[in-house]
């Protein structure tokens, strides 16, 4: 695998052929890529449409042409009249096979006939020779359809609802030499040909189905049937019986599967779906006057609006200006068979089977095949929809809604040839880069984003119940209370007083009020989509399975935060109608939101306050024996309390909060300035029936904080990169143009810098020969970040190592180097630490805290480590019973008395420390707090010390170490040996590859299971 650039526009260009999107038809467009032509077109939209355009009909033409043509037309065919939502799939591939069907016949023309635009027309102008320049437009060349009950609605002034099973078909032509188009006054293009049209989108209206309204779809005059979609189908969501048979028969894995197979093998699987409710075009037609359509007599009684042409020269396309390759069609003569295999996946390709070292050291578990993999699949992000104002569900509207409902707008969409707001263009490096910095895209591929899918959280959580399994449905509810937040929230809020007091009795401190209890959630219901045997819940399973979403952070009220009694995923939410975020009431536009999901977007303090962020980053759990008797409650992360108890915290020069690192206003160190959405506005071509400009125009943001949200947890963003089927997550954004980098990999690069440059700092203050044959190093480690290092989960580990080499760079002492699993070995040897199998190795205890170390089989690691009641050492969350030691590295300024004088004995607690670490000045004294120092005195044979050449120090994170894999592989055969969450996670770890991760801070970045902080070297006796 290589840094994404642009030599991979080829293959991205393939994938795009597979991805079609509903609404723009961008395939038809003949655009390169999703880029602006620098100074081609004025700045002023109204130079765009032609001087010469027809006035629009007076009121008399309009109400002669209204009496003389009625009554428009029969309406649409009732079985065509209602379509069914996506939790019935087998209903609605039906139905959008039997519409591909009406539409392909013309049946609206030829049978029903419908109204239509005078003749076809274009939506935008145009750059370049027609077919081979770049639309400016939503949409191709279109001429429109309209259903009887359209063209009533439309003689009526547009006044009022339209009526369910109402419709529009916009029947659509690539921009070529077959539509005719002559070049009138001024560059005005005309066009003189009736072509066959080669797609159509349309609209059927079902005013219960979701706040819009309607039922958006893509539908192409000739597909393949390895092509499809429609039909949507299986768990993958791939688009053909072929496909699907495939799949399901295949015993290892496929290349060929989407986006990493080769030019003329691709089979699309987790495909936006090309029809249905709440569909990405809303990102335009919000902005409609009424009901979500810009349909207008003006186009079928006069010609309606025309566009110009200008020309392309100069000529290069922005992306092209900065070195990035433009799209590359699929079958484009230019792209080799040697550059689409050299360019086809950009994502590092994971082992065809384990290392016999991995197998042999996780003995744990026995391997897990392909096929059993496959078998514990989750469901395709496909079926994570759940929709704005629905009525089809049970209960009713809902509070959540899925991310893809937020997508159209917040994503860097492609809309037509215009550069996307938020795309950005990164020059820094080697090869330039064009970046999706969008909310969407970033949190999409961050941690929170991926909460809902966490294979790693699933087997923690699977771990816990083997454990305690009288205690199953309360433990997933707790836990899932933050990872699959909306689906919890939203059964809660269906479902009140239909559980039971014993979950909620866990909190050790009463949540606050406005805080829904109801029925459990349970692991199982996130398993459920559209074709599961048990789907009555599979509404509450797609919200889960969205993570931390949009609808989670943006909903959150001012109420009780900072609160103890808010923290475990206990926040208080505003009211349905209401979305928070940073920005002030009088800039933000409102009606393109309340207009598609009815929700205004407003203003709130909360959204910028590091409290929110502790309602989740705080989580106090019960503690309970191995008999699941509670003994209690302590904090198992405390990482917002961490941050209170620093000089970041605090008010003073050096206060920052959470988002200055975690939601950066930066890339690379240049201020972000752009427009947070994609919507038609005011710099869209002009159009009829729009709203007034002041009420679309989108306001230029100079602190736009970017969702970047993560930690250094680059090895579940590798499970993503390298597994996106067994997870269920596209590895590239489907509704952004082919040649910008995959979310994923930026997100990659993200933390690798994060980890560069905002972690940790490590220096070698000292080095001398001593007496004896000894070398003493002293080292100084530093604390860059808000709170402890590491934080979070208490498995999570960063260690110290050290290397003296002679002069030929030959290792003559060592301590912290592991073996390429990422165990910590025995010095120079191969012998890996009992230390680090407590469960190998029962009386084993943790690596203590040193502020001296004299051999090689002594390590600084800064971690947490807790024993059960039985004594072992656990990384359970809910089974911590005695605090062996927490050496975490503190942030700067922290004062132990901080904590001490909390009036909370849970915090209080924290302030403890267990081991050597309390007698250690850094660790107690605010003056040093933020760093701790270490000496090491290596002795050496008499011919060592004569040759020595370098000592070299270097500190890694490890975010799932050895010890914690192997109990998770471990806890299968725990109780009920429930063991279907833990296989899948064996089978990731068991394949990733790491040594082809490569970004571009530098390669093989996580080869050894380890990821580098930061490190120094200094030459023995200068």
């Amino acid at each position: 695998m290589m840094p994404f650039n642009g030599r991979y526009a080829a293959a991205f260009a393939i994938t795009a052929a597979l991805f079609t999107t509903a609404c723009s038809d961008t395939s038809n467009n003949n655009q390169s890529a999703a880029v602006q032509p620098a100074g081609m077109l004025p700045a002023d939209t109204g130079e765009w449409v032609c001087q010469t355009n027809p006035a629009p009909p007076s009121e008399q033409e309009l109400a002669r042409w209204c009496a003389d043509t009625a009554p428009h037309g029969t309406v649409l065919p009732e079985d065509l009249r209602t379509p069914p939502p996506m939790d019935d799939l087998t209903a609605k591939n039906d139905y959008d096979r039997r519409l591909e069907a009406f539409l392909r016949a013309q049946t609206y023309a030829d049978e029903l006939n419908w109204s239509s635009d005078k003749q076809w027309r274009l939506t935008g102008p145009y750059v370049g020779d027609i077919g081979s320049g770049a639309n400016y437009g939503s949409h191709p060349a279109v001429k429109i359809y309209y259903s009887p009950e359209v063209v009533e609605w439309m003689c009526g002034d547009r006044s009022g609802p339209l009526p369910d099973g109402a419709m529009v078909i916009k029947a659509m032509h690539s921009i070529d030499e077959s539509l005719g188009i002559e070049l009138e006054e001024n560059a005005c293009m005309v066009i003189t040909e009736d072509p066959e049209p080669g797609s159509w989108t349309i609209i059927v209206k079902n005013a219960q189905a979701t706040t819009d309204g309607w039922y958006w779809g893509y539908y192409a005059a000739e597909s393949s049937p390895d092509e499809g979609n429609p039909p949507v189908l299986g768990l993958a969501a791939v688009t053909s019986e072929v496909a699907l048979a495939e799949l399901e028969q295949s015993t290892q894995r496929n290349p060929d599967f989407y986006p990493t197979g080769g030019a003329d093998t691709q089979i699309a699987n987790m495909v936006y779906p090309n029809a249905g409710y709440g569909a990405y075009c809303i990102n335009c037609h919000a902005s409609a006057a009424r009901e979500s359509t810009f349909s207008s007599l003006d186009n079928v009684l006069t010609s309606g609006a025309r566009y110009r042409q200008f020309s392309s020269s100069p000529g290069l396309d922005q992306l092209e200006q900065v070195g990035i390759a433009p799209f590359v069609g699929k079958h484009d003569a230019s792209v080799g068979d040697d550059d689409v295999a050299d360019t086809a996946n950009p994502f590092p390709v994971p082992l065809a089977t384990p290392d016999d070292s991995f197998l042999e050291f996780y003995d744990q578990l026995g391997p897990v095949t392909y096929t059993q993999a496959m078998a514990l699949s989750m469901p395709a992000e496909t079926y994570d929809h759940a929709l704005a104002g629905s009525q089809l569900n049970p209960h009713g509207a809902t509070k959540f809604v899925t991310s893809d409902q937020c997508a159209g707008c917040h994503d860097a969409a492609s809309m037509s040839a215009a550069t996307s707001n938020m795309i950005f263009f990164d020059e820094s490096g080697a090869e330039p880069q064009a970046l999706n910095l969008s909310p969407y895209a970033e949190w999409r591929a961050s941690p929170m984003g991926l909460a809902g899918r966490d294979p790693i959280f699933f087997a923690q959580l699977q771990s816990e119940t083997n454990h305690l399994p009288q205690l199953t449905p309360c433990i997933e509810q707790t836990c899932l209370r933050c990872h699959g937040v909306m689906g919890s929230r939203q059964l809660a809020i269906d479902t009140p007083g239909e559980g039971t007091d014993n979950c909620e009795a866990l909190y050790a401190i009463p949540p606050p009020e406005g805080v829904p209890f109801g029925k459990e959630f349970t692991r199982d219901v996130v398993k459920q989509w559209p074709h599961a045997a048990e789907n009555g819940e599979q509404n509450y399973a797609a919200l889960a399975r969205d993570g931390i979403s949009c609808t989670v952070c943006h909903r959150v009220s001012p109420d009780a935060l900072g609160e103890e009694a808010s923290f475990t995923g206990n926040f208080v939410t505003g009211p349905d109608s209401e979305l928070y975020g940073p920005y002030a009431d009088d800039t933000i536009v409102t009606a393109p939101m309340n207009n598609s999901v009815g929700i205004t977007p407003r203003y709130g303090e909360q959204l910028s306050s590091a409290d929110m962020c502790g309602t989740c980053h705080n989580i106090l759990l019960p503690v309970f024996d191995n008999n699941g008797v509670q003994h209690g409650a302590s904090y198992e992360q405390s990482t917002h309390l961490e941050w209170t108890n620093s000089v970041y915290g605090q008010q003073g020069p050096q206060s920052r909060s959470c988002n200055s690192c975690h939601m950066s206003t930066h890339y690379k160190g240049t201020k972000l300035h752009t427009k947070i959405a994609n919507i038609e506005d005011n710099n869209s071509a002009p159009t009829t029936e729009r709203l007034p400009d002041e009420e679309i125009t989108l306001t230029e943001r100079s602190e736009f904080s970017r969702h970047q949200l993560h930690g250094l947890n680059v090895f579940l963003n590798q499970m993503f990169q390298q597994f996106p089927l067994v997870l269920g997550i596209r590895q590239v954004d489907g509704l952004t143009a082919s040649n910008v980098t995959p979310p994923l990999i930026t997100g990659m690069n993200s933390m690798v810098n994060m980890a560069r440059e905002g972690t940790a700092e490590v220096d070698i203050t000292a080095v001398e020969v001593l007496p004896g044959n000894k070398v003493r190093t002293r080292v100084k480690v530093i604390n860059k970040t808000g709170h402890y290092l590491p934080s979070g989960v208490a498995f999570r580990r960063v260690f110290l190592e050290l290397l003296i080499r002679d002069s030929a760079g030959d290792l003559v002492w060592a301590s912290g180097r592991t073996n390429k699993l990422g165990a910590i070995l025995d010095g120079v040897t191969d012998t890996v630490l009992d230390s680090e199998q407590p469960g190998a190795f029962p009386g084993s205890l943790p690596q203590p805290h040193y502020q001296r170390i004299t051999r090689g089989d002594q390590v600084q690691i800064y971690q947490e480590v807790y024993a059960d009641s039985a004594g072992d050492i656990t990384t359970s969350f809910l089974r911590r019973m005695t605090s062996l030691k927490d050496n975490r590295i503190k942030p700067l300024g922290y004062d132990p008395a901080v904590f001490t004088s909390s009036s909370s004995a849970f915090i209080r607690e924290l302030a403890l420390l267990p081991g050597p670490e309390s007698a250690d000045p850094y660790y107690t004294d605010p003056a040093l707090t933020g760093a701790d120092t270490i000496e090491y005195e290596a002795t050496l044979t008499p011919a060592q010390i004569a040759d020595l050449g370098t000592v070299e120090v270097n500190i890694y994170n490890q975010s799932i170490p050895p010890s914690y894999l192997q109990e998770r592989f471990r806890d299968a055969s725990a109780g009920p040996m429930a063991m279907d969450d833990i296989q899948r996670l064996y089978y990731l770890t068991s394949h990733l590859n790491t040594e082809a991760v490569n970004t571009e801070y530098g390669p093989k970045v996580i080869e050894s299971w380890k990821l580098m902080l930061a490190g120094d070297r200094e030459t023995i006796g200068q």
